[in-house]
């Protein structure tokens, strides 16, 4: 019989006879099955081969942390939009961290069948307890030396009745933290497999991606949303913006885990080098005096803020406000975060680029995606749904706040797991992951407005959207000399204990210079950014700042020669570069 190979989701699928279908390549099929929202279900599952069914270190699922793929080896063609990696085994790791291993079995006959469990287990950990789940039932064990070649001496039941889903998994019980026992497969065979399917999906959920927008304003320069996780699992779910990501993770318990990321891009993966200084993104202010304006280059190269981790105390919302300004060619970025305990808007970020936009004024759009990063040796749970929820506002040239009520999907939602819906009271959700498959509509609409405004949109707290944490008045360069210059920045507020330090040189280096590299900035073009000329050639002694004002004193200079200056501000309320660059001309001889 002819079959076809085509591609669904990135997995590769087969329909055609049943000998092909016993290879065990993977394809979709439907069921009987709905979901809640009375979409029908499917799943991609590969059928039994020479009369067994068999899970094993490559085709299932764990608890992050509990569990690790050991063994590497490369995964078969057709294996690798699953998993981008085979292992030969699991090993338990962690006895802190309480978890499983687990499969998903679709099973379509009534009849039963039978389980058995391999492991290779060294004799001095003979007699380890794991707990063994079958479907409802739960069975406990004690393993046996053995070299993983032949089944411990017990079989576990599917019993004679069950269909549908079924779900396989194993614990480790005993208190060693570490183990070298070994996970090797378990093999079900029977006339109950008949028909039968092995689950499969993504090792980890591949990223959904969806764009928000408010069909009663069209073009805004500020936003706000206030984000939330569905579901008590980990997901990274920023928003993505003009210049890269703003946004924060969610744990394991759902709840915002710590640390913002408001990153801007300047060069991708694949480049070899960074633009010129001049059309550098960079980092100019934040709220926090011991932040850290510093880097990256793993993914691609940029900067962003880091020690800074404000959602410490682990709030169930992450707030957010973006706010852009465009002059002369060039856009800034301001990004806030609301502080629920005070009531307050603080400025996490300000940053620099040159402009993309043809039209000269930028406006801010909002997407987002939702993803959980990991390799497949330590990240195994794409069986688990990431989903979060966000409701938002676009502020328009009215001056009024209009609902983002419109989310539209940025993946193929047919027979995938990716999915948005409208909730009740302005929430829109995104999410992916899981084992079921269903065809989703591609937008999401909300069915009313927020029934009121947020706290965080009071006039009140709304005008702190357009506040700065530090004040730097305009500078003036006096008594110019061949050799010498006073540069004096006025109008300086940033709270107790300000301090100035002033940088110069021959170039314009904007925000840049030289500090140790984060590991991630040695990679690619990144750690090119600070070679060379591309960071200030000298700075002055750090002052402190008495009557708002800092006034420094630049000496030993080339006669004839153009300098230029920024001053860096650091107090109680936060810290900030003087947003533009000055400079002067030194007397010839």
């Amino acid at each position: 019989m002819i079959y076809f190979r085509f591609l669904i989701c990135g997995l590769l699928v087969v329909i055609g006879s049943q000998a092909n279908r016993a290879s065990g390549q993977v394809e979709l099929f439907s069921t009987p099955r709905v979901n809640s929202t009375g979409q029908e279900v499917s799943y991609f599952g590969s059928a039994p081969q020479n009369g067994r069914l068999v899970f094993d270190a490559n085709n299932g699922f764990f608890t992050k942390g509990a569990f690790r793929a050991i063994g590497k080896h490369a995964a078969p063609e057709s294996d690798r939009a699953l998993i981008s990696s085979h292992f030969n085994g699991l090993q338990a790791v962690s006895s802190k961290i309480s978890g499983e291993a687990c499969w998903y079995l679709w099973k379509a006959n009534p009849a039963a069948a039978e389980l058995k469990i391999y492991f290779d287990v060294p004799r001095a950990e003979a007699g380890g307890k794991w707990e063994v789940s079958v479907g409802k039932n739960e069975f406990q064990i004690s393993t046996s030396v053995s070299d993983g070649g032949e089944p411990q001496g017990y079989a576990f039941p599917l019993e004679v009745g069950s269909l549908g889903l079924q779900k396989i998994a194993i614990r480790k019980l005993d208190s060693k933290s570490k183990s070298a026992t070994e996970f090797k497969k378990i093999e079900a065979t029977g006339a109950g497999i008949d028909g039968a399917r092995l689950i499969r999906a993504r090792w980890r959920p591949a990223a959904v991606h969806a764009r928000y927008e408010s069909s009663q304003c069209q073009n805004s320069k500020l936003w706000v949303f206030e984000t939330q996780s569905v579901r008590q699992c980990s997901s990274y779910s920023p928003i993505t913006t003009a210049f890269g990501y703003f946004g924060a993770s969610f744990n394991s318990d759902g709840l915002a885990a710590g640390g913002v990321n408001f990153s801007m891009w300047a060069a991708s993966r694949k480049a070899e080098k960074m633009p010129m200084v001049s059309e550098m993104p960079h980092l100019l202010a934040t709220a926090n005096p011991v932040a850290e304006f510093s880097g990256f280059g793993h993914e691609g190269s940029g900067v962003k803020i880091r020690n800074w981790d404000p959602y410490q105390r682990h709030p169930q919302s992450v707030i957010q406000g973006l706010r852009v300004e465009s002059s002369n060619g060039v856009d800034t970025f301001y990004g806030y975060l609301f502080d629920e305990s005070e009531q307050r808007w603080v400025l996490f970020a300000a940053g620099r680029r040159p402009s993309k936009s043809k039209k000269g004024q930028l406006g801010l759009r909002a997407g987002s995606f939702c993803e959980v990063p990991g390799p497949p040796n330590v990240e195994r749970t794409g069986d688990m749904v990431r989903e979060v929820k966000r409701r938002g506002w676009f502020y328009g040239a009215d001056k009024k706040w209009h609902v983002a009520d419109t989310l539209h999907l940025g993946d193929d939602p047919a027979n995938t797991n990716r999915f948005v819906r409208a909730l009740d009271d302005g929430w829109l959700s995104m999410g992916t992951g899981g084992v079921e498959m269903t065809t989703g509509p591609r937008v999401a609409r909300l069915r009313e407005p927020p029934s009121k405004l947020p706290i965080y949109l009071t006039p009140k707290c709304a005008s702190q959207l357009f506040e700065l944490p530090v004040q730097i008045g305009k500078p003036k360069v006096s008594t110019i000399k061949a050799d010498r210059a006073v540069v004096t920045y006025p109008g300086i507020q940033a709270g107790s204990q300000t301090r100035a330090t002033l940088y110069y040189g021959r170039s314009d280096c904007v925000t840049f210079v030289k500090r140790k590299l984060h590991n991630t900035e040695k990679k690619g073009a990144s750690s090119e950014q600070f070679e060379g000329d591309r960071t200030w050639q000298y700075e002055t002694a750090t002052i402190d700042v008495k009557g708002s004002k800092a006034e420094f004193l630049l000496d030993s200079l080339t006669p004839g020669a153009t300098y230029f200056f920024r001053v860096l501000v650091e107090g109680s309320q936060g810290k900030s570069w003087a947003f533009e660059t000055g400079e002067f001309k030194t007397l010839r001889k």
